[in-house]
């Protein structure tokens, strides 16, 4: 059967996988991602998670809005603690926290705040940003654009505000050096035995950042990465960078522009490229965000299939990326543009989530091998639904747990265009100044920031998981070499 047939075929069956937007990729490539989706089993429904809404989660912030731990650093707390835990782990993933192994030691809340020019930039200008009507800011610099004082649930603009909060959170200059191991994931099973074979990315893709060199952990650490268990599937590897280019903290003397002709009409450029398996070796994507929040993204990517760079459609970033639970939009917890989305405020809670690792790289366990087998601390989270204005979207809705204080994101809810949840995200983070392994230390130390460990995105719908171990850096970029490197023009060059 042709790629077209099975689009037309499977849309009509089952219109939420959106996969007639697969149809606008080479009919290869199509092919071969409607036949993942075709063919994986499907081993039924992820316990009561699968009956969960909005509601469910609006009525959580609301009732344990004011909620007291009772216990308190240096406590372990196990699965005999769920209920104890109930008040400050959000629904969904609480429940796979519940299996005999579980510990979590809880450590007092550190201070990670963002570096001092950040800061800097938040007092100097943060007074002079005004929200327009349309939900833009205006004379924004750097910094962090709005108070948290001023956010609260009875301001109906405290949503677009928190909003453009995380948009704008501290992030040096981007990330510069990120290679992700995206593994799939489906329950139940048992991935004992399961040996892929880890790969350096391009030398060509790693010398078009910079001139740093690239280190996977050691074998001995990477198998340390995956426990418990889950059916280990299949194995993608990308190599990725983000670059921004104005509202710069550490260039705020200079209006936090890039010293560069074409910086001031951009906010980020950024560059996707899958180098393993083989199937889909080469395939990578450039994307520009605008300076103008109102202009929308331009998209390319180079397709192996074709061998030639086409420009794409910005609904293609809400699809499933390359057959994961993870799509374009999701990184980050969210990198959409905030105008195609309507906001609210759910308030403020108090959430335990893992944001200061004992690890240089994520430890995970469980039945399902996607709980961070670390420490533990509680923070405090806005909580914030996001509506996309775009009808044919993927989801219905979506809610973010982005922290207080430097607001990173840690926690992510999707639901289905019926209401029904469909996808939980969780992001284990590593302080950057805690990094022992000399290469992640060299690139990371002052920076005084964030860094992902990883990403563990669950299908309650289809008991199955996508889980991106990160080994991530914001080392300052080389710009005489990464601007070039993330240009759409220079896609047909970088493939491998």
């Amino acid at each position: 059967m042709t790629a077209s047939l099975l689009c037309d075929r499977e849309m009509r069956k089952n219109p939420r996988q959106r996969l007639l937007l697969l149809c606008g990729l080479p009919r290869l490539l199509a092919a071969l991602l409607i036949s993942a989706v075709l063919l994986a089993p499907n081993t039924g429904q992820a316990g009561d998670a699968r009956s969960y809404t909005f509601d469910t989660y609006s009525n959580w912030v609301q009732k344990y809005r004011d909620a007291k731990p009772d216990f308190k650093p240096g406590d372990v707390l196990t699965s005999r603690d769920i209920e104890r835990m109930r008040p400050f782990v959000p629904p969904g993933f609480l429940e796979d926290l519940d299996f005999p192994e579980f510990q979590a030691p809880i450590i007092a809340t550190r201070n990670n705040t963002p570096r001092q020019d950040f800061v800097n930039c938040t007092e100097k200008y943060q007074s002079q940003v005004k929200l327009l009507p349309n939900g833009a800011l205006a004379n924004y610099v750097c910094g962090q654009p709005i108070a948290d004082s001023s956010i609260n649930t009875s301001d109906p603009t405290s949503g677009i505000k928190a909003a453009w909060n995380f948009n704008f959170r501290w992030q040096h200059y981007g990330i510069t050096k990120c290679a992700p191991v995206i593994t799939w994931a489906r329950f139940p099973g048992t991935h004992a035995g399961y040996a892929p074979n880890y790969e350096n990315p391009p030398q060509d893709w790693v010398a078009g950042v910079g001139g740093w060199t690239f280190e996977h952990p050691g074998m001995d650490e990477m198998a340390s990465i995956y426990g418990g268990g889950g059916a280990l599937e299949r194995t993608l590897q990308l190599f990725y960078s983000r670059l921004y280019y104005t509202h710069l903290a550490p260039l705020s003397e200079k209006g936090g522009v890039l010293p560069i002709e074409e910086a001031p009409n951009f906010e980020f450029k950024e560059f996707d490229g899958f180098f393993s398996p083989f199937d889909i070796r080469g395939t990578a994507f450039v994307t520009y965000r605008y300076a103008d929040a109102g202009r929308a993204d331009d998209a390319w990517a180079y397709l192996p299939t074709l061998r030639r760079v086409r420009r794409i459609s910005i609904e293609v970033k809400s699809d499933s990326l390359l057959g994961t639970d993870h799509t374009l939009e999701d990184f980050y917890g969210f990198t959409g543009r905030p105008l195609e989305w309507d906001w609210h405020f759910l308030g403020w809670k108090d959430v335990l989530t893992v944001m200061d690792s004992k690890y240089d790289f994520q430890r995970t366990y469980g039945p399902k091998g996607i709980v961070p087998n670390d420490q533990w601390q509680l923070r405090r989270f806005a909580v914030v639904q996001r509506i996309p204005k775009n009808p044919r979207h993927t989801y219905g809705s979506v809610i973010n747990f982005w922290d207080a204080e430097n607001w990173d994101s840690f926690y992510e809810v999707a639901f289905d265009r019926h209401g029904r949840l469909w996808k939980l995200w969780f992001y284990p983070k590593r302080w950057s100044e805690d990094f022992e392994h000399p290469y992640y230390a060299q690139i990371n130390h002052g920076t005084q920031v964030t860094n992902f460990q990883g990403v563990q995105v669950e299908d309650v719908q289809n008991n199955h998981a996508t889980v991106w171990p990160c080994y991530c850096g914001y080392p300052v970029p080389d710009l005489k070499v990464l601007p070039v490197f993330l240009s759409a023009s220079k896609l047909e060059e970088i493939h491998r």
